[in-house]
């Protein structure tokens, strides 16, 4: 069984750039090696905690220096090309603005030089563009309303993880196409942890034609231990939500410290379409949930 592999959200990134290692190959929970395990397999590597361009330019050398395995995409047509072609393909974010200056013509180079293809407003701290979950819960500010409208112009995905509800609430009145939350589970299910969204949160996502991406930090499965199915509660939440074409994959691999019990990177995340499928969903839904809602939602983004 051909299993696909579209994930949102990794760190990985900025481990192999502070700490060592490779991007083929390495001691980390995400690597292209195990990625090769799946097909069609995406990765969205998130650019975190400052080096911006230097990441980013890792990150491309490495592709081109590849580029019989692995394509760097900038677009769902890409993406598509590359995995038709037998290549992993890797997408880049931004998470947290701060990184680009929270400026807009920063931004359009970010977008036009390196293909960025998602964007979080914020990290766990407010800045010149929005209030942060983890920080002082305010909204978007005139700066931030700007900086949503041409994320939505340039075709790059604003992503409503580490911000505040009130942010979250701002940028869906303004927003033209959809948004999506990259990292974030159930709120319902999970309410010590604040970056988890409410189902009226989720809902939204889903009327806007985004969605959500299942997170296996263990904070945000359970207050308790975490475990396969801890996940699957997280994801039924969603799908008894209306979420059958807004739930995927955001794992945050090598963004956190843990991992439920049974999963310890990529190289299981197989479990995780197996145990769906023991619990009589259809492959195609299943299927959706790891490939198909990303690639699609993506796809209007743009």
């Amino acid at each position: 069984m051909h299993i696909p592999y579209f994930d949102a959200h990794c760190d990985t990134l900025t481990a192999v750039f502070e700490n060592g290692g490779g991007l083929f190959e390495n001691q980390y929970m995400v690597d292209f090696k195990r990625l090769s395990a799946y097909a069609p397999a995406a990765q969205m590597f998130a650019v975190w905690n400052g080096n911006y361009e230097a990441k980013a330019a890792l990150l491309k050398r490495y592709c081109k220096q590849n580029s019989g395995l692995v394509e760097l995409c900038r677009s769902v047509d890409e993406i598509e090309r590359a995995n038709a072609a037998g290549k992993i393909a890797a997408l880049l974010s931004v998470e947290g603005a701060g990184q680009l200056g929270c400026d807009v013509e920063t931004l359009r180079q970010a977008r036009e030089r390196d293909g960025i293809i998602m964007l979080n407003l914020c990290w766990n701290s407010d800045n010149a563009l929005c209030g942060a979950a983890m920080d002082s819960g305010s909204g978007l500010t005139e700066q931030g309303m700007e900086f949503v409208r041409e994320c939505q112009r340039l075709g790059v995905a604003v992503d409503m993880s580490h911000a505040s509800e009130r942010t979250f609430w701002d940028t869906m009145e303004l927003a033209k196409k959809p948004v999506i939350a990259s990292h974030s589970n159930s709120a319902a299910l999970c309410s010590t942890f604040p970056r988890n969204l409410t189902d009226a949160q989720f809902c939204a996502l889903v009327s806007c034609g985004g969605g959500a991406g299942i997170n296996l930090c263990p904070d945000f499965i359970s207050d308790g231990s975490a475990d396969m199915d801890g996940i699957l509660r997280h994801i039924e939440r969603f799908l008894a939500l209306g979420g059958e074409s807004a739930v995927f994959i955001g794992a945050d691999f090598d963004g956190i410290d843990a991992t439920p019990r049974g999963i310890a990177g990529a190289q299981d995340m197989g479990k995780l379409y197996e145990a769906l499928l023991r619990r009589n969903y259809p492959e195609a839904l299943v299927r959706g949930i790891f490939y198909d809602n990303l690639l699609n939602i993506l796809g209007r983004t743009q």
